[in-house]
């Protein structure tokens, strides 16, 4: 870059700064007091920026979030620092990155410390009611968020560990009436994009027969826990499973899947024959058992009749083009709950001293790369490309200019805090590694380094992002990976070569060479209970 052209980028960049300090009145000598507004902190678990249609206008509608961008500021750098859904959410309250806050994997409890506060204590300690309402197992009190709240209400129906956002809206709307008066802050998390796929509207697709009398009708699509209670006759009974699959059009083909399946009692050789005698296919090494429409369990019972039950969960067979239909569909319907709740602050007239923050925890895969057996990658966790880890930051301040700003500088989870102070007038805590991102003064780093971690990450894997390369590093194998955002944005052509690396490259490896080593060194060995677990099955981050 010439040095004429690295003054210029670095003016537009310094004056959307100075603007958005502007817009919402954040100079120094502009802070008094604490503001007497509330303010609402919202985020959307596995939400990728680009299916914002204020980021993106063709994959997704969201007229809601964008109501709030058009009136705000809209950040369109934003890049979680992990894509795991606990310790992104810890690197927002904390301010802290994820290996500092020694929180790497969900089911892994955050140690209290006193030099890191969450930020919501001083909301606590300024005479805010503050209150919390979540979506997903992963994040419940258990593990360490609930610092600083005086309500965290993370209640969940009996096996299922998350809720819609029109039950989190059950909860969250009659609180606000509820707190109209008070002075407040609360925390409203989303999860609808998380896997599974599947909308509140999403119909039945999946039947089971005992015996061709009906056992159960239910949503697979849901991946919820079955626990099935039915009397076997002496000699041979059947299960015939019926599938409905609109995303495999031959009928031939494997139309679900299960990836959990218990009999009790088991099979055994004198009293019990259990035999998946038709439509199935087993995979041991990853045990799933994939089975076709009308597949037939048969259970032969050499005894008297008995009592017997079946447990399950699965999903259906979905094509990349289905997931991605899916997830625009969860997302849709979720910014149709975000409308409720700003449409409750109207009619509760609070929506002109609230102020509003919406940002993502992570991104999603949605089959653009390859896992490591080859198939469509869903998901997160494993990888660190952008759409893994790019995500939607939007403020909303009632009080400013309702003229939409669109900033590029680089803004991560960690600047939450100091923003969300910088706008209530709280002085800052000299503890948050966080940066203001409506203060107009030049930050001179300009690199951020990412993480994800095993055992739920299949390998460790480094990245760190100096706009516009990427480089990923992959210590197990030693393998890394670089990409430029500007000329590539969806990271398909690798430009990392071994041999004569330019000057730049080899500083980038350097840094994320250090980065990874020095992480790797102090990292605690994480361990969870069995509930833990089995809660972390559910939600497919355990398999």
């Amino acid at each position: 870059m010439h040095i004429y052209q690295l003054f210029k980028k670095i003016f537009k960049t310094t004056l959307v700064v100075i603007m958005a300090a502007a817009l919402f009145g954040s100079m120094p000598g502009c802070r008094k007091k604490v503001s007497d507004d509330n303010f609402i902190f919202i985020t959307l678990d596995t939400q990728r920026a680009d299916f914002i249609s204020a980021y993106n206008d063709g994959k997704a509608s969201t007229p809601n979030i964008d109501s709030l961008a058009k009136k705000g500021i809209l950040f369109e750098n934003c890049y979680s620092l992990i894509p795991i859904t606990l310790p992104s959410h810890a690197s927002m309250f904390f301010s802290k990155p994820p290996y500092e806050v020694k929180n790497y994997n969900n089911g892994q409890i955050i140690r209290p410390k006193r030099n890191r506060p969450s930020f919501v204590s001083f909301f606590q300690k300024n005479g805010f009611y503050t209150a919390a309402f979540v979506s997903l197992g992963v994040i419940t009190k258990k593990f360490g968020l609930d610092e600083g709240f005086d309500l965290y209400n993370d209640d969940f129906p009996d096996k299922r560990w998350y809720l819609t956002a029109e039950e989190v809206n059950n909860k969250v709307l009659p609180w606000l009436e509820e707190s109209r008066d008070k002075k407040f802050f609360l925390w409203v998390h989303y999860s609808d994009p998380h896997d599974p796929y599947s909308p509140p509207d999403t119909p039945n697709d999946f039947k089971i027969f005992f015996n061709e009398k009906l056992l159960l009708d239910a949503c697979l699509r849901k991946y919820e826990y079955h626990e099935l209670n039915f009397e076997l006759k002496s000699g041979k009974n059947r299960l015939r499973l019926e599938i409905k699959n609109q995303f495999v059009e031959n009928e031939n083909y494997f139309r679900g899947k299960m990836d959990r399946m218990e009999f009790f009692p088991e099979a055994n050789s004198e009293n019990l024959d259990i035999d998946l005698s038709r439509g199935w296919l087993i995979k041991r090494d990853r045990n799933v058992f994939f089975f076709k429409n009308n597949s037939i369990i048969d259970i032969t019972n050499h005894k008297d009749p008995m009592e017997m039950s079946f447990s399950f969960r699965g999903s259906p067979i979905l094509t990349p083009q289905a997931v991605r239909s899916l997830y625009k569909d969860e997302v849709e319907y979720m910014d149709g709950e975000i409308g409720k709740l700003l449409e409750k602050l109207r009619e509760l007239d609070i929506d002109k001293r609230t102020k509003i923050m919406i940002i993502g925890d992570h991104g999603e895969g949605l089959g653009e790369y390859k896992n490591f057996i080859g198939d469509p990658h869903f998901g997160h966790i494993h990888y660190l490309n952008d759409v893994y880890m790019k995500i939607p930051l939007i403020i909303f301040d009632p009080h400013k200019p309702k003229n939409a700003l669109r900033v590029k500088e680089i803004a991560t989870p960690m600047d939450v805090a100091p923003t969300i102070f910088r706008m209530m007038g709280l002085k800052s805590f000299q503890g948050f590694r966080g940066k203001d991102l409506l203060h107009p003064e030049k930050h001179n780093e300009t690199a951020i380094f990412m993480e994800t971690h095993k055992p739920e990450a299949g390998m460790n894997k480094f990245a760190i992002l100096q706009f516009p390369l990427h480089m990923i590093f992959t210590p197990e194998n030693r393998a890394y990976q670089l990409f430029n955002l500007e000329t590539d944005p969806e990271e398909k052509h690798d430009l990392f070569g071994n041999k004569d690396l330019p000057d730049e490259i080899k500083t980038l490896k350097q840094r994320l060479n250090e980065f990874a080593r020095d992480v790797l060194k102090n990292k605690e060995e994480i361990k969870i209970d069995k509930k833990t677990e089995e809660m972390l099955r559910s939600l497919g981050y355990i398999k």
